[in-house]
């Protein structure tokens, strides 16, 4: 894989996950993109938009997989919209997470990838999560904060970059 962003400040990222789950994520880390683009949108007065999906238990930048042959700030753009309604203009990444991916069980490394994490602006209402996603049920809620929340997901990392 080559180094996205070489610019951008980067950040060692290690996820344990179930077997189950790595086995699911494989195909797309080995044989795919192994990248995930996402944008920390914000409206003309600060706010920022955020999500909840089917995954995680706190809000997150909306995101997902860059696609073969899609550029990783068009991904981002185009996750914006799935799963937030707005048309966000994308610019320069603020961070790129260079992760590792971990067995729970006996903590062996099964594969690596990269998250991206851009600066993007937007503006306007944020529909109903119903209709929202790429598929039925994917987010759960997306709205707009004024702050970063308490249950931000990987608040620890994301949190350095507002």
């Amino acid at each position: 894989m080559t180094e996205t962003a070489p610019d951008a400040p980067r950040e060692p990222q290690t996820l344990r996950l179930p077997v189950a789950t790595l086995d699911a994520l494989a195909a797309w880390a080995e044989d795919g993109t192994g990248l995930t683009a996402a944008a920390r949108v914000r409206d003309p007065v600060g706010r920022i938009a955020l999500v909840k999906n089917d995954w995680s238990d706190g809000w997150l930048p909306p995101g997902g997989g860059v696609e073969p042959g899609e550029a990783p700030p068009a991904a981002a753009e185009r996750e914006v919209r799935e799963e937030t309604g707005l048309d966000a203009a994308v610019g320069g990444p603020l961070v790129v997470f260079d992760q590792t991916y971990v067995a729970a069980g006996n903590g062996r490394e099964r594969f690596t990838a990269e998250y991206v994490l851009y600066a993007a602006r937007a503006e306007g209402p944020i529909p109903e999560a119903t209709r929202l996603g790429a598929r039925p049920g994917e987010i759960r809620a997306a709205r707009w904060f004024d702050a970063p929340p308490e249950n931000l997901h990987d608040g620890d990392l994301l949190r350095p970059y507002p």
